[in-house]
């Protein structure tokens, strides 16, 4: 995937991995171009960008949201994650969802970072 090509190669990772019929994807911030956080203090907004970023992901191996199989929410505020359910359930379109964890953490990679989301997706065949 051609997003965080330049961050990847720094600190060592691969934003999604096949492995067989599985597509793991590493934990999804609101990060911009150049690696750095965008809607800085807006949960919200944090999650509304992260999905989309999933989704792109998803996308480009031919699936959606329907293929998630496994998620883990990491934040720093679990309150912020109970207002923001219904914004999350509006990513499962059919309201199909996967086992999914939450996990109140103290930060995540940057400061302003509210949410992280890491999934595993089972892709055809």
């Amino acid at each position: 995937m051609p997003e965080w090509q330049e961050a990847q190669q720094q600190i060592g990772f691969a934003q999604a991995v096949r492995h067989g019929n599985m597509l793991r994807l590493s934990g999804t911030a609101s990060m911009g171009d150049g690696f750095v956080s965008v809607h800085a203090g807006d949960f919200e907004a944090q999650l509304r960008h992260v999905y989309g970023a999933i989704g792109r992901t998803l996308d480009h191996y031919g699936v959606g949201f329907e293929a998630i199989v496994r998620e883990t929410m990491y934040v720093t505020d679990m309150d912020a994650l109970a207002a923001a359910i219904p914004l999350r359930r509006s990513f499962y379109g059919d309201g199909t969802f996967p086992a999914a964890t939450a996990v109140e953490v103290r930060r995540l990679l940057l400061p302003e970072l509210l949410v992280e989301i890491e999934v595993d997706a089972a892709l055809p065949g």
